[in-house]
């Protein structure tokens, strides 16, 4: 077990009420693309984002695939949006990339579809089952799940068929790791692969299940029918109210980090709808979203997925994208620490820790922008990071009863290098020294 995910599980399961949920405040704000734009009125069932920053340059690129009903492929650079030659006409259901040169898509009658940065080639799946999803944890090592349980491997030569143990349509897949991936399904279908086998784990849900995603192997999320959202914290799934209880169907769910999570779907009318988790609560974002030409409704939504906390799209019927708020500036900022700002009694040898909005640079969090800080001066110790969460970790165990200042920089920057919008810091206090004792017990006697 990796440190950071042996601190995440302690932490949520044992500790809960000393982490401090800081629910940022994200510019929510929605804008459809100009349906001119959208060479297709095909529904558009899946959408994939990669952003990066060259190195020769400082600013964002973008490469922004969505997939298709009749093989459409979509590809927009942030800007226009062109049809990419496909060599299929079956239904295109899910995709996923590596990096903007390598994409997989899958569809119906097992089709599989590689992209090169160049073409797309269609690649033998070796199953005649629909294809409903794909995810991989690198180039070499690639899922696609669907239809009477399928599920295919990728190993960077040829796909082959892994013992699902279901029969129940597989509808999304994503894992965190090789040894870590979980498939959702019809009839509340729950499977995890270890590295080794794929088993099935109890929903506690009748519901079709439609999409997952998660931010860490011990916090994933899944959606399906019914509103129905689920959450996994390392031990069982449990159900959230996903409140308003019209919301008939979500189709997917994406999110940054623990604290900007998205789900899309739509209600029993068949009108579109985005959710949002906070860290603490679901809300609907449906009245955030600006449309052409101005409608109260938007088309049901299929498909999400970003590239940063900026660069967000959703996809639905009719060729309706949206994306966030070109003009809003939106910063990394702070989900959670831990121990959390005034906390009374920590342990002594407690690793702090930083949970961000989204992913961070890890080149940017070392011990001159994350450090503790005592009565004495600094600290000594070392910092790691993964999965969102900084750790610091003390070089010997901390004083009794001792105040510290934990202190995060403004020179943190997420992956694309937008750095936190302001420093932060905040203090605890250690538990008082034990009580002596040589070991001996002592017995009262009534008199």
């Amino acid at each position: 077990m990796s440190l950071i995910r042996e601190i995440f599980t302690r932490t949520s399961a044992f500790s809960l009420v000393f982490v401090f949920m800081i629910t940022p405040a994200f510019a929510q704000r929605w804008v459809q693309a100009d349906p001119d734009d959208i060479p297709t009125d095909f529904v558009l069932n899946d959408v994939w984002v990669n952003a990066t920053v060259p190195d020769d340059s400082d600013e964002v690129s973008l490469a922004i695939f969505s997939v298709a009903d009749a093989g459409r492929i979509l590809f927009s650079d942030g800007g226009n949006w062109v049809l990419q030659p496909s060599p299929t006409v079956n239904r295109l259901n899910g995709i996923w990339g590596s990096a903007a040169d390598d994409v997989f898509a899958v569809g119906d009658a097992g089709t599989v579809l590689h992209f090169n940065g160049e073409i797309w080639e269609e690649q033998e799946s070796n199953t005649p089952w629909d294809l409903n999803d794909v995810w991989g944890s690198a180039p070499g090592s690639v899922y696609a799940v669907g239809d009477n349980g399928t599920i295919m491997h990728f190993n960077g030569e040829v796909w082959e068929e892994q013992e699902s143990n279901t029969p129940w349509d597989l509808n999304g897949v994503w894992g965190s790791f090789p040894r870590d991936v979980y498939a959702v399904g019809d009839n509340g279908t729950m499977m995890y692969f270890n590295g080794e086998i794929w088993k099935g784990q109890v929903s506690n849900t009748p519901w079709n299940l439609n999409g997952i995603w998660g931010n860490h192997p011990c916090d994933v999320y899944a959606v399906g029918d019914n509103g129905t959202i689920l959450r996994y914290r390392g031990v069982t799934w449990t159900g959230a109210t996903s409140d308003p209880s019209f919301v008939a169907t979500l189709n997917a769910v994406w999110g940054t980090s623990p604290c900007n999570v998205y789900a899309v779907g739509q209600s029993s009318e068949l009108v579109g709808t985005v959710l949002h988790f906070d860290g603490s609560s679901w809300a609907i974002q449906d009245g955030l979203v600006t449309t052409d030409p101005i409608t109260p409704v938007i088309p049901s939504l299929k498909g999400i997925h970003g590239g940063s906390i900026r660069d967000i799209r959703a996809v639905g019927s009719t060729g309706f994208v949206m994306g966030y708020d070109p003009e809003a500036d939106l910063f990394p900022t702070l989900c959670s620490v831990f121990p959390a700002g005034g906390t009374q009694g920590a342990a002594v040898d407690t690793m702090i820790t930083a949970t961000f909005s989204t992913a961070m640079s890890s080149a940017s969090i070392t011990d001159s922008s994350f450090t503790l800080s005592g009565p004495s001066g600094a600290v000594e110790g070392s910092v790691s990071y993964s999965s969102n969460a900084a750790v610091f970790s003390p070089g010997a165990n901390l004083a009794y009863e001792t105040t510290y200042t934990v202190t995060l920089s403004d020179t943190i920057t997420d992956d694309l290098g937008f750095g936190l919008e302001n420093g932060y810091s905040w203090t605890f206090t250690t538990t008082g020294e034990p009580a002596d004792s040589d070991g001996s017990c002592f017995i009262s006697v009534a008199r």
